[in-house]
């Protein structure tokens, strides 16, 4: 079964899925003075993944931390005005954003903090995924190996994947390395953000290791992005990893809002999906893209 924030659905049910995507989310304390860097409206959230919706989206994995604010109530609401399975993420983000306790807390402290989100959590809204589990740089600091190795611990602990934020550079290899130190099945973990560290070799070295390889922030902002987003997904496909791939747009300030001139949610499975086509990536292989593979990365299915 898969958590979210309505309860438990059956695999079955999850149909078309974004596996990293935000609806609430608070990078603005950080990155101030930029407004846009605040999402919090659950109105224009609902508006937007309405059309998500509207265009045959059914579910979202949303990877907001609680330490960038993450709101379990109002995402409930959300998902029960759009009608769209919302999959809630825990853990800590990056260290740049860890609160202070975090510096006074063991890895098994912070790791319980994780199983009670997962077993219990606010109010009752349980999450359904560990992550995104995070590093400021291209190297896992002393504090976010501590959070790295309690998302291990949560992993093993309830079975959920990890997803991860991997950006601009090959610590995705770093952050896969640690967590199979600490036991967690390669099966198990989504290294996000490839596409903003477009080496094949990489992703394919990831790819043998078992793990999921995510191409993240597709959202037809810059043209030459999408286009190399196409010919990397393209080349992996060609190469036979169709089944270790997932696809989503990473939406997580105003300006990639539709409102304000972005693609919106429904990017993905609408504009991108006809590049794809033009590509020759076909609308079956689109389909394992989008809803056999998130499924089977949340289920554990084989």
């Amino acid at each position: 079964m898969i958590q979210t924030v309505l309860g438990e659905i059956s695999p079955d049910e999850l149909g078309v899925c974004l596996p990293h995507e935000h609806v609430f989310i608070d990078l603005y304390r950080v990155y101030q003075p930029h407004r846009e860097m605040l999402l919090n409206d659950p109105d224009l959230a609902a508006n937007e993944l309405q059309m998500f919706a509207d265009a045959g989206g059914q579910t979202l994995i949303e990877a907001t931390t609680p330490d960038l604010s993450r709101n379990a109530a109002a995402l409930k609401q959300v998902s029960e005005r759009t009608g769209l399975n919302i999959v809630m993420g825990t853990g800590r983000y990056r260290e740049t954003f860890y609160e202070q306790a975090i510096w006074q807390m063991s890895t098994k402290q912070i790791a319980s903090q994780f199983v009670a989100d997962i077993t219990h959590g606010t109010d009752g809204i349980r999450a359904g995924i560990i992550g995104e589990i995070g590093t400021d740089l291209a190297y896992i600091s002393p504090a976010e190996e501590r959070v790295h190795r309690a998302a291990a611990i949560a992993a093993i602990d309830t079975g959920l994947a990890i997803t991860t934020h991997s950006n601009a550079s090959a610590v995705g290899m770093d952050q896969l390395d640690l967590f199979v130190d600490c036991g967690v099945d390669p099966s198990r973990i989504v290294i996000g953000h490839c596409d903003t560290y477009p080496f094949i070799a990489y992703h394919t070295a990831l790819l043998e290791r078992g793990a999921w390889v995510q191409y993240d922030t597709i959202r037809g902002t810059f043209e030459y992005q999408t286009e190399q987003s196409i010919r990397g997904l393209k080349q992996l496909i060609d190469a036979g990893y169709l089944e270790r791939l997932l696809i989503s747009q990473d939406i997580c300030v105003d300006r990639h809002l539709t409102v304000y001139g972005g693609g919106g949610y429904a990017y993905l499975i609408t504009h991108f999906r006809e590049k794809l086509r033009a590509a020759g990536i076909s609308d079956e292989q689109f389909e394992i893209l989008t809803v056999h593979n998130p499924r089977r990365m949340l289920s554990g299915e084989s």
